[in-house]
C-alpha cells in the first residue's frame, strides 16, 4: 500500500531507515497506549510479554533458530558491540567494507580484502585464517552501500575449519535474502527494525546453539539476563508485524523491486559518465549505487534534495557528513570518481513513478554538469 503524502520529498534512501510500515505503526500505537512492562506479573505485564515473545517467535522463524536464541536490544550498533566488546584482547578478522559500528567497536580487528566486485576474497581470508588464528571472524551478509551479498556459507565454514566463531551483521540482508543461521553456519547475527519497516530503537542478537552468550549490558534479569533493561514492548511490536509483512512478502516484493533496479539501471548506462558499482556480484534487489565522472556526492545531493528526491552517498552514520567511501576504496575504485557516487536504496513503498521522477532529474542535472 503506497503512503501518499503531499509536498513531501520522493524517499529512495531505504538502506539509511525505511519508512516504518502502516501495520508496524498499528502495533506500535496499540502497545505505546499501555503500561506495558514485560517484568510485571499483572496482567498489562503478562500482555507485553505476549507481544514480546510473538515478536521473538516470528523472527526465530525467519532466521531459523529456536525463538530462545533471540535476545531484543535497542538495534544493531548494541548488537554489534556486544559480539565484537566480548572477544575484546582476542585475535578478530572482519571484512574491510562492514559498517562502522562493526569496525569502531574492534577497531584492532585485521581486515580481509575484497574483490573488485565489492565481495569477500575467500582465499585471502583462508590465508588470513590459517596465519592469525582468530577467535572470531565477522563479515556482513549484504553491504550497505554496494548491496553485494556476501558469500557467508562459505566463509563461516573456512572460520569453522580453523577453529574460530562466525559473526554476521545481517541488517540489510533480513528479508531481503534467505537467512537460515544453522544453515549457514552464522554463530552471532544482528538485525534492526527500522531498515524492514519497524520503528527505530528496536533490534536484535540472533544466536546459533554455539555455547556462548554475549553479554554488553548488565542488570536486570530481561531477555533471560542476556541484556538488561525494560524491554522497549511497542518497538518490539512493530518489530514483529514490519517482520511478518516483509517475510510474508518476500518473494513477490523483490521480484517487483528487482525490476525498478533495472529499470534504474538501464536508464543510468545510458548517461555519460556513470559507472555502477558490484554489477558483476550478487545483489539485493533494492540498492544500486553509481558515480558520476567529475561531479561531488555533495552537488548531487544538493541538486536532487532541491528537486524533491531524496538520496544518499552511502552510509547515514557519519552525523551528516558527506564523505568518500571507504568500501568503495576497499574496492580499489579511484578516488576521483568516488568522489561523485550515490546510492539509490529502495524498499516496501517505493513506486514507479517514483524510479521514473528520479531518471528524470538525474539525467537533468548530470547533462546540466556536463554542459
Amino acid at each position: 500500500m503506497k503512503i501518499n503524502v503531499q509536498n513531501m520529498p520522493i524517499y529512495l534512501d531505504y538502506n539509511a531507515t525505511s519508512p516504518i510500515r502502516i501495520s508496524a505503526a498499528q502495533a506500535y500505537n496499540d502497545a505505546q497506549t499501555l503500561p506495558l512492562n514485560a517484568s510485571s506479573v499483572h496482567g498489562f505485564g503478562r500482555k507485553g510479554r505476549m507481544i514480546i515473545e510473538g515478536a521473538r517467535d516470528i523472527l526465530a522463524a525467519g532466521l531459523g533458530v529456536p525463538s530462545s536464541q533471540i535476545i531484543f536490544n535497542s538495534g544493531a550498533t548494541e548488537g554489534n558491540n556486544t559480539v565484537l566488546k566480548s572477544f575484546s584482547g582476542e585475535t578478530i578478522l572482519a571484512s574491510a567494507i562492514e559498517h562502522p559500528c562493526v569496525i569502531e567497536s574492534a577497531p584492532h580487528t585485521i581486515k580481509i580484502p575484497v574483490t573488485a566486485n565489492g565481495t569477500i576474497d575467500l582465499g585471502t581470508l583462508e590465508v588470513l585464517l590459517k596465519e592469525h588464528k582468530p577467535a572470531l571472524v565477522s563479515i556482513m551478509a549484504v553491504n550497505n552501500e554496494t548491496g553485494a551479498i556476501q558469500p557467508i556459507k562459505e566463509a563461516a565454514s573456512l572460520a569453522h575449519s580453523n577453529g574460530a566463531l562466525f559473526h554476521c551483521d545481517a541488517v540489510q540482508a533480513f528479508t531481503r535474502v534467505p537467512l537460515n543461521m544453522d544453515e549457514m553456519g552464522i554463530d552471532f547475527l544482528t538485525i534492526s527494525a527500522h531498515k524492514i519497516g519497524g520503528a527505530q530503537g528496536v533490534g536484535a542478537l540472533a544466536l546459533r546453539l554455539c555455547g556462548i552468550t554475549p553479554v554488553l549490558l548488565h542488570g536486570g534479569g530481561q531477555e533471560k539476563s542476556a541484556r538488561a533493561g525494560t524491554e522497549n514492548v511497542a518497538g518490539i511490536a512493530s518489530f514483529g508485524a514490519a517482520a511478518k509483512e516483509a517475510l510474508e512478502n518476500m518473494n513477490t516484493e523483490n521480484t517487483r523491486l528487482k525490476y525498478l533496479q533495472n529499470k534504474l539501471e538501464n536508464a543510468l548506462s545510458n548517461i555519460d559518465g556513470v559507472t555502477t558499482h558490484a554489477q558483476s556480484a550478487p545483489r539485493v534487489a533494492n540498492t544500486t549505487l553509481f558515480s558520476l565522472a567529475g561531479a561531488s556526492s555533495e552537488t548531487l545531493l544538493m541538486a536532487l534534495d532541491l528537486d524533491g528526491l531524496a538520496v544518499s552517498n552511502g552510509s547515514a552514520c557519519s552525523s551528516g557528513r558527506v564523505q568518500s567511501s571507504y568500501v568503495l576504496d576497499a574496492m580499489g575504485i579511484d578516488a576521483n570518481e568516488a568522489k561523485g557516487t550515490l546510492r539509490v536504496s529502495s524498499g516496501w513503498n517505493t513506486s514507479e513513478s517514483d524510479i521514473d521522477a528520479f531518471i528524470q532529474a538525474f539525467t537533468k542535472i548530470a547533462g546540466r554538469m556536463r554542459n
